[in-house]
This record gives structure tokens, sequence and C-alpha cells, in this order.
């Protein structure tokens, strides 16, 4: 099984990241917190080895797959070549893997295929071998989808592309983010993460302790619908999901760390509305709402699961009022709470997980008040701290079903 850490920090990280959500931590509950500087005694050694340089090359197949996979050209006016598109993304995976002193050079080899070198300060790289593999060959499976879909006349034409996602930790993942579909501007800016959502959900994960330096490794992103489409597109695309189960059915093992025979699974958060509903649908589940914690077996391993609001749902809610707000704020910071915990140690309970998430964050108003104004209402550090001391939300009087609007 390829590995995640060096096993002489796996006991370190267990002692120091257990308890870091429990209702008995020291964490002032002051406009400091709205900061968010992470907790150095859950900040894991860097994965990278200090004097080696290690390097794999990677055979990554004929260059009419590879344009379909990596949707070249990203957008239509770029110059870029294919070489160069997958080399891009390419270093972004090793970046976001947090590999020290990485480097991918992308070639054509004398039979007219692709290749890759790629190399780093991490003693395992030659796991990327496998993982790029499997990754692009259940791709395959979403290109076949979409040429389905296309076929039956439910594919847009003019708004919608395939998109995988491209660029994401790959190697030393600590969870799966399981979302509707990737924006279409994140596309030709050939970044996945680069959006509104993922950068609020980061600052979540901050605000749990998570290291900014380490914040990508839990943004392992699998999407029901990989297709970049505009923000309006998300009842549209419904009719999709059947054409990509296979592939998101394929991928899970992969990006969960089960597909070498683990039997540990790392956590899934799914977020939103329609990625609820899908996972309700087609694993069973019953009653999966917002910070409902389940499990699904996944070739044979139970994955720990957990429902979230969409990323940009605050937004939303916001139009219905502070309290409305706050309390969507709340709920975010439990769920970013259990991803951090769950992502840094996979064998905790998810259920007193997430118990322990949900005292916390109810027992911290002013922090959740504070990030509220902060995020959903675009004040100031200074702005926020007045708002919530001169009027904190009262959550208990909140009848969420009444004042927030239809998930998305």
């Amino acid at each position: 099984m390829k590995s995640r850490i060096a096993n002489g920090l796996s006991l370190l990280a267990c002692v120091l990241l257990v308890v870091a959500c429990s209702p008995e931590s020291t964490q002032n509950d002051s406009a400091a917190a709205a900061v968010a500087t992470p907790n150095t005694a859950t900040t894991t050694p860097s994965l990278a080895s200090e004097d080696e340089t290690h390097q794999v090359t990677i055979d990554l197949g004929a260059e009419d797959t590879l344009k379909v996979l990596y949707s070249y050209p990203n957008s239509p006016s770029s110059a870029e070549s294919l070489t160069d598109t997958i080399e891009h993304y390419l270093n972004q995976r090793l970046q976001r893997d947090t590999i020290g002193n990485a480097s991918a050079i992308v070639s054509i080899n004398s039979d007219g295929d692709y290749e890759a070198v790629l190399s780093g300060d991490y003693d395992h790289i030659s796991d990327y071998q496998s993982q790029i593999s499997t990754f692009l060959a259940n791709g395959e499976l979403a290109a076949k989808a979409v040429v389905n879909l296309k076929n039956n006349k439910l594919w847009n034409e003019d708004e919608w592309r395939f998109f995988l996602p491209l660029g994401l930790s790959i190697i030393n993942q600590r969870s799966v983010q399981l979302l509707h579909f990737p924006p279409d501007y994140s596309l030709p800016e050939q970044n996945y993460l680069d959006s509104k959502t993922s950068q609020r959900w980061e600052k979540l994960l901050v605000l749990n302790d998570v290291a900014n330096d380490e914040v990508t490794l839990y943004e392992s992103i699998l999407d029901v619908a990989p297709i970049a489409a505009p923000a309006s597109a998300g009842s549209t695309l419904s009719e999709t999901y059947s054409y990509f189960e296979p592939y998101v059915v394929k991928m899970l093992p992969l990006l969960l760390d089960i597909d070498e025979g683990s039997s540990d699974a790392l956590p899934i958060v799914a977020y939103g509305g329609p990625v609820r509903s899908w996972v309700t649908s087609y694993f069973n589940i019953e009653d999966f709402g917002v910070n409902s914690f389940d499990t699904v077996t996944i070739d044979g391993v139970s994955a720990p699961i957990l429902g979230a609001n969409h990323p940009s749902y605050i937004w939303y809610a916001k139009d219905q009022g502070r309290a409305a707000a706050m309390n969507v704020m709340q709920e975010d910071l439990i769920s970013a709470c259990w991803q951090a915990k769950m992502g840094a140690t996979p064998t905790l309970n998810g259920a007193s997980t997430l118990a322990n998430c949900s005292t916390y964050w109810q027992e911290k108003p002013m922090t959740v008040c504070i990030n509220m104004e902060i995020q959903a209402f675009d004040q100031t550090e200074d702005e926020a701290k007045k708002s919530c001391k001169n009027d904190l939300p009262d959550l208990a009087k909140l009848n969420n079903k009444e004042t927030t609007p239809t998930q998305i």
C-alpha cells in the first residue's frame, strides 16, 4: 500500500491530533481566532526527505487520449502545447502533495507516446507511477460517459466542458471532497482549487488547526459530474449522474487510498444537497443531512462519510439574515473540524469525532459570529468584532428549515 506519511510519525500524529477538537481544548474564544493561526501541536513534520532526490518515469499514453483527459486545449486562445499542459498539472500535483524540490518533465518518446519524469525529495515518489496511471484509466470511463451523453443529446455543447480533477493531491491526500461539478472558469485558469468555494473551505480547515502549508492534502476532489459549467448549471446536471457513476465508483478506491489493499479508508465529505442525494441513493443511506455521519462500503472497505453544506451555501443563507448565516457557519465549522481530525487520524471513531467537534463549536459562539461576519458579509475583523459584541445572533431561537433557502 502506498505510504501516506513516514511510519515514524504516525504515533506522534495520533497523540497530538486526536483531542484537538474536544470541548476541553484551551483555544481562546476571542477575535484572534478569526485570524486562525494553526495550532503548532497539530502540524506534522515535512513529508519530504532532506538530502536525497528520488525519480520515477511514467508512461502516460497516446496523444489522442491525453487530449481528451487533459481537456486540451484548456482555453480556445491558448498557445500552450499538450506537453506543457500535462506538465503544468503534474507539477501542481507534486506541489499539492507537499513534495520538496519537486519537478515534472513531460516529453514524447520514440514511439510517439507521452511520458513524464517526476522527481523530488520524497522516498515513495515511485507511488505516482501506479496512481497517475490508474487515475488516467479511470478518467477514460468518464470520457466514455461524455460520448454517451452526447449521443443521447444530453450534453450542452455551448456551456459544458469535460474536466477531470487534475492537479490535486493523489499520494499524501488525507480526505476526499465529494462535490457536484467544477466551476467553468477553473479550466481555462488551469487551477482546480482557484474558486471561492475551495478558498472558503480552506479557511475553515485552518480554523480547525490544519496548517496552511498542508491544507491542499485535504482537497482531493471528486465530482459526481466532472463537467466545467457555469454556477447556474446545477439542476441541469442531474441527468448526467448515472452516466458518470462507473467513473466515480472506480475513482473512489484510488483517492481513498484503499486501491492497494488497505483496510482503512480516508474520510469522505459530501458537500451540498445534490451530492448528498446521490450518496443517499447510490449507497442506500437514510437521513443523510448536514453533519450526518455514516459509513459506506467501497471495495469491501468501510469508509467514513459526512454530509455537509456546499461551501457556497452561506452566501445564499445570508439573504435570510445574520442568524441564518451564523447557523450555516457553525455547521460548516463542525464539518471542517470532522474532516480535519479524521483526515489526520483516519482510525478515529467518526461518530465520537463528530460529537466532539459539535460540542467544541457550539461553545464558541463569538468565534463563529466573527468568522461569519467576515466570510458572509465581507466585514473586516474589527467590524466583525464590533457587530458580534453588539448583537450576537441567538441560534437557540433559529428554525433552520424556515429561515434558510433550499440546499444547493
